[in-house]
């Protein structure tokens, strides 16, 4: 079925910046602060919080384009990267370089089954697909609602989804240990070398 196509599934296109944020030099006045789900953010079907952006906005941003528990946010140009919300990843702006994917929950698709779809090599090339030829390499929200999804069960769905996320949840855990142990080592080295260092 098409994302289109499908009940209780809308698609918005993400936040121009540039007309809602504050700029100091021309005295805008700052509304609010928020943080920004910038595209290099979305990363293994998930949001790295430590890459996200920040702007001070002089007006409010639509709901629309603001993410919600169970979102699905799709980067428009290469690699199409896919994540899905979690809790934890509510209320970010997200910006025109992507867009939103928002399921009901009486949907015939799951959200999760949806990132973990969208992240593969096959759907990849189906988008990039739908640029070939073109000069700029990013799709349209009308590309994405005419995207094509496998018709499969909303049980096989969720269970494929689930198993993906927490596919996810693991190399997440593993690279920061990866990234911790890597800091202790640097530590005992830089230490052993400021001892022999002092020692001469």
């Amino acid at each position: 079925m098409k994302i289109g196509n499908a009940s209780k599934i809308n698609v918005y296109s993400g936040q121009i910046i540039s007309r809602v944020e504050a700029k100091d030099e021309v005295g805008d006045n700052v509304l609010e602060e928020r943080k920004v789900l910038i595209p290099k953010a979305i990363s293994n079907g998930r949001v790295n919080h430590s890459d996200l952006g920040i702007v001070k906005l002089k007006k409010s941003v639509d709901a629309e384009r603001i993410t919600k528990k169970g979102d699905v946010v799709l980067k428009l140009s290469t690699p199409y990267d896919a994540a899905y919300i979690e809790e934890d990843d509510e209320g970010l702006v997200v910006p025109s370089f992507c867009c939103i994917i928002r399921i009901g929950k009486e949907a015939k698709i799951n959200p999760e089954f949806l990132v973990a779809y969208l992240n593969t090599s096959y759907a990849r090339e189906l988008l990039k697909a739908k640029v070939a030829g073109s000069t700029m390499p990013m799709i349209k929200i009308s590309d994405v609602k005419d995207f094509e999804v496998p018709d499969i069960s909303i049980t096989k769905q969720q269970t494929l989804g689930e198993a993906y996320s927490l596919s996810c949840h693991k190399q997440s855990v593993l690279k920061d240990l990866l990234l911790n142990e890597q800091k202790i080592i640097e530590n005992v080295l830089m230490n052993t070398v400021k001892e022999a260092l002092a020692n001469d």
